[in-house]
This record gives structure tokens, C-alpha cells and sequence, in this order.
């Protein structure tokens, strides 16, 4: 088993990767093997992750971008393309949400963050499927939520864009698995990220309500959502097709 954790080099390409759960996914690719495209806006983050993967003796490349935005994508896919020619994983992992009741969510704020958390997906889905395809055993692992699964109070957008994340997830599954391809969703519980951290900091979320919740009674550090992540991507997940993966310490069957 661990050999078939190894990617040898293969190529991944991770996006979010400059903080939280995108960050610690993109180091443990690294860890076993992989040659991590490190996607984020800002590129002083992408360094800092860079020199961090490095340190560890693993290897990366970074490229700024924002994955929201068609044209962005379509530049990373043809960097991507006309340096490495193919890709093993990708890893949408990119996402942001906020806390608004529909009733005073402006139309602009929905669109803003369905671009982010559902739109980017299917781009980088739609741009990257003929490069993956030119691997063996290649992968997709789209990042979901708890919340396309649940419901959580005055977070409507959110759970709708990743409810979709999962629905488009499982009918790439049914499209492209005679080809070979795997595509799966991993749906995250509470973790302290920065920017749930940030939430519980600026008084806008309670942590002891959430942790109420949860039967592991903690919140999920970011390593541990992105260990499962570079499994399933990883081929010793080889069968594992159409999948919603909960990592959630037990929220979800409370």
C-alpha cells in the first residue's frame, strides 16, 4: 500500500494551496512524491508554501491565479500543459464562504461566491480533464463541505454551491470513469483554518455551539483533512469513484 502512495514525481495540482486545508494538502502530496502545482491569488503565500515543501526536500512550482475567473484558468491549464504535458491529480480546493439569511444577501455576494466555490470547479474541471486523461490512474478531488450534506444556519450560498460541488462531482464520476478517470469529493467537518479561526476571533461564529456537534468533541486541524485528501488521489485509492468523503469527526450523524 504505501508504494501505491508514492506519485514518483507525478504531477498535482492543488488550488487554495496557500493557506489552510489547501496548504497542509499540498505538503502531503509533496511529502509522498508528487511534483505540486502550488494555485492561489497571492504569490507571496505560494512562495512561503514553496520554500516550505522545498525545505522538506519535495518539489514544487507555483502559479498565481484565481481559479473564479475563466481566463485564469485557461493560463494555468497551458502553464501546466506546456511545462509538465499531463497531470496526475487536481485538487480544487479553493473556496471562501460568509454568513448572510438570503433575505439580505445581495445578488453580486451569491454570484461572487458561487464563482469561487462552484464555478471554479467546473472550470478547472472542463480544462484539465484532457491532461489527466494522458495519465494512468489519474484523478480529480473536489473540495466540498459538511454543509452540502447538512444545512447550517444563514450560510445559503454555501451550502448550495458545495451541495453542487458534490452533484457535479458524482456525475463526472459516472462520465469519465470508463476512461479511467476517478473523481471524488471530500467533504471537510469543522477545521481551524485561518479563516474559521478568523470567524470564532471576530465574534461571528461560536466555536463551543459547533463543537457541541461534533462526537470527537475537537475541531479537525488542516493536516488532517489534507492526509485524506493525498490518499484519495494517491493510487491506493485506486477503486474509490464517485465518492463523498465525510472527514468530520462525526458531525454529520449527530
Amino acid at each position: 500500500m504505501l508504494k501505491q502512495m508514492r506519485f514518483n514525481g507525478e504531477v498535482v495540482v492543488v488550488t487554495g494551496a496557500g493557506t489552510g486545508i489547501g496548504r497542509a494538502t499540498a505538503e502531503a502530496v509533496a511529502e509522498l512524491g508528487a511534483t505540486v502545482v502550488l494555485v492561489a491569488r497571492t504569490q507571496s503565500k505560494l512562495d512561503e508554501v514553496k520554500a516550505s515543501i522545498e525545505k522538506a526536500d519535495g518539489k514544487a512550482e507555483t502559479c498565481a491565479a484565481d481559479v473564479s475567473k475563466e481566463a485564469d484558468v485557461g493560463k494555468l491549464r497551458d502553464f501546466v500543459q506546456s511545462k509538465y504535458g499531463r497531470a496526475k491529480a487536481v485538487i480544487n480546493n479553493a473556496g471562501n464562504n460568509f454568513i448572510s439569511p438570503i433575505t439580505d444577501l445581495a445578488t453580486e455576494k451569491w454570484r461572487e461566491l458561487i464563482a469561487v466555490d462552484l464555478d471554479s470547479v467546473y472550470f478547472m474541471c472542463r480544462d484539465f480533464i484532457p491532461l489527466l486523461l494522458k495519465s494512468d490512474k489519474p484523478s480529480i478531488l473536489n473540495v466540498a463541505s459538511t454543509f452540502a450534506h447538512i444545512g447550517n444556519p444563514h450560510m445559503p450560498v454555501y451550502c448550495a454551491a458545495k451541495g453542487g460541488v458534490v452533484s457535479l462531482t458524482r456525475q463526472l464520476a459516472v462520465d469519465y470513469g470508463p476512461k479511467g478517470l476517478r473523481v471524488n469529493s471530500i467533504c471537510p467537518g469543522p477545521t481551524m483554518s485561518p479563516r474559521v479561526k478568523g470567524y470564532f476571533d471576530a465574534g461571528k461564529a461560536d466555536p463551543k455551539g459547533t463543537l457541541q456537534k461534533v462526537m470527537l468533541g475537537r475541531f479537525a486541524e488542516c493536516d488532517e483533512i489534507g492526509n485524506v485528501a493525498a490518499f484519495l488521489v494517491s493510487d491506493a485509492a485506486s477503486f474509490v469513484n464517485g465518492a463523498s468523503i465525510l472527514v468530520d469527526g462525526g458531525q454529520t450523524i449527530n
